[in-house]
């Protein structure tokens, strides 16, 4: 099935967290088999599992996020293609001084190369990204 989301780490998180918008995870719940995850959101996802303390919380997601994430969407991965996006997107960018975060920009370069509408909290963190390029934002949180 042809896939229309790429989440970032924020849309997927809160799933994990105790008090759920229930809207958001209605949404990522109804969408599942449209939606995909980048292997950067994996990467942001186990990092900050891996910084917690040991411990039941810390065991619990990362329980979730290999049995239970990890098969529920496929992964597109920050390949070749959505290596020349995320050049062309960084170099239009410094030329007028705005440099975004280098995991938001990988994470929107997998979007952009996968024509895949990125869903994320943090639209504010992509603003100068989508002025310059071809990106597709959602706030589910809205």
């Amino acid at each position: 099935m042809q896939k229309i989301y790429l989440l970032d780490t924020n849309i997927i998180s809160e799933l994990t967290k105790k008090v759920q918008n229930q809207n958001v995870v209605k949404k990522i719940f109804e969408t599942q088999k449209l939606s995909a995850l980048s292997s950067v959101t994996w990467a942001e996802a186990l990092y900050g599992i891996k910084r917690l303390a040991e411990g039941k919380r810390k065991d619990t997601l990362s329980d979730f996020y290999i049995n239970t994430i990890q098969s529920m969407y496929e992964f597109y991965d920050f390949d070749i293609h959505a290596a020349s996006v995320y050049s062309d997107i960084k170099s239009r960018l410094e030329e007028v001084g705005k440099i975004p975060a280098e995991l938001d920009l990988q994470i929107a370069s997998v979007a952009i190369a996968n024509n895949l509408i990125l869903v994320t909290r943090n639209v504010q963190d992509f603003v100068f990204i989508k002025e310059c390029s071809a990106l597709m934002l959602e706030n589910w949180f809205e």
